[in-house]
């Protein structure tokens, strides 16, 4: 007699898109969650008859799919979001940011703008975000409310910060923020240098001896701007890549943000450390910092993923538009509608950056053993009709408001638009009573 096996979660009748190696899909399909992980998912035919399941989701006439990783976003931002506009970054940073951060960042502040980001980013999709900011308790506290993912970063500069004061102690603090999460089964953390250009040769290093010492990724704004580029040509007679690639910053666990102006030698050298390129193209566009060249990156075989930057510069957080937005600006720049497919940009905006930090075993795609992160979409939309590839709908058609469901670590973060851990409204209420000085 076979031994009855809890299934805490069964997800069935949905069109599944796997988005593994293989691009497997099933018609209609069944997923089998147990605590935080898929144990089955194929045909129902299939399903091992010793299961037995507490609830079940009817997902018949619904698309399932991984969920995005968001792999680059500054989520407390979302209480400046539309403070500046029309600006280059070098003036947006300069006057109106930084200014602005220093009257109104605090620990309050930057939980109710992580808050507010994490509700968007679960309403459209995302699972997984990486941080860059200051308060990074407070962006774990916020995080751990709506059970949503999150790569923890405290912002690494040379000048004083409104968290930690010195690089120093800004180290320190990612320190006791790896070993106060080291095992939890949302939170992790990276080491979080700004910029090239904000951040000394010294503090460099230093970042980059505690990722290896901890054996934790790094991430970095990489040749976002000319600006940029030409301020560190300046400094250290070389290109910012080359510069971080000397200092021996660059490895398989660095993460780059942005990456626009990169020369077929620092393509190179990312290449051959394993770094990833993380492209924010609606970002970069609203800032006219310029074009990630992203589909000559993929062919020379750098992974590279999605993220969404900062509310205030982009405006929004969610990943879907941004997958959408890097296929028609890589056809466009490249007068050829092939150079890149939609299955690829799915993979971008997936498990592309689960490898970025070190998860594609355990995330970005829906397997049999991995993290029972998902997502449900409704595509009984106007938009959607006539449905001939699910996939190419997803890339070309699909909103971010079609998002009905959303399973993270086993559990319904979201069902039927309606977030089930975190008040919706309150929060909302709080972000409008909020008055910036």
């Amino acid at each position: 007699m076979e031994v009855p096996v809890t299934i805490d979660l069964e997800v069935e009748g949905g069109h599944i898109l796997t988005l593994d190696e293989q691009s497997t899909e099933w018609m209609s399909g069944t997923v089998c969650i147990s605590g935080n992980r898929i144990v089955f998912i194929g045909n129902p035919a299939d399903r091992p008859s010793s299961f037995v399941t507490r609830e079940t989701i009817d997902a018949s006439g619904k698309i399932v799919m991984p969920t995005f990783f968001n792999c680059h976003t500054h989520a407390a931002m979302s209480i400046f979001r539309g403070l500046a506009n029309d600006l280059s970054l070098e003036l947006w940073l300069n006057n109106y940011i930084w200014p602005a951060e220093k009257r109104n960042v605090s620990r309050e502040t930057v939980f109710l703008g992580t808050l507010i980001s994490a509700m968007e980013m679960i309403k459209s999709g995302t699972s997984a975000f990486a941080d860059m900011y200051f308060f990074q308790e407070d962006v774990a506290r916020a995080s751990e409310q709506c059970g949503i993912r999150v790569i923890l970063g405290e912002a690494l500069f040379d000048f004083p910060t409104p968290g930690t004061g010195t690089p120093e102690g800004s180290l320190a603090y990612t320190r006791s923020l790896h070993q106060r999460f080291t095992n939890h089964p949302l939170i992790s953390v990276a080491v979080t240098t700004h910029a090239p250009y904000t951040c000394s040769p010294e503090v460099i290093r230093m970042a980059a001896e505690l990722s290896e010492e901890l054996g934790i990724p790094a991430n970095i704004h990489l040749a976002e701007t000319k600006d940029e580029t030409e301020t560190i040509q300046k400094r250290y007679g070389k290109s910012p890549t080359r510069y971080l690639y000397d200092l021996g910053f660059l490895t398989s666990r660095t993460v780059c943000n942005h990456g626009i102006y990169l020369s077929d030698e620092d393509v190179e050298l990312i290449r051959q450390t394993g770094a990833s390129i993380v492209t924010a193209v609606n970002s970069n566009m609203k800032l006219g910092s310029g074009i990630c060249r992203v589909q000559e990156l993929l062919q020379k075989g750098v992974n590279v993923a999605i993220g969404t930057d900062g509310a205030a510069s982009n405006n929004n957080q969610s990943v879907l538009r941004e997958l959408q937005q890097v296929g028609r600006i890589e056809k466009a720049y490249h007068e050829d509608p092939a150079v890149i497919s939609a299955s690829r940009l799915l993979s971008m905006a997936t498990i592309n950056g689960a490898k970025a930090y070190g998860r594609g075993n355990q995330l970005g795609s829906l397997k049999t053993g991995k993290m029972a992160d998902l997502m449900i979409i409704n595509p009984d939309q106007p938009h959607w009709y006539p449905r001939y590839d699910p996939v190419s709908s997803i890339a070309y058609s699909m909103q971010s408001e079609d998002v009905e469901s959303v399973i993270i670590n086993g559990r319904i973060v979201m069902r039927n638009r309606e977030l089930t851990l975190v008040d919706e409204k309150k929060y909302l209420h709080e972000m409008r009573r909020l008055v910036l000085r």
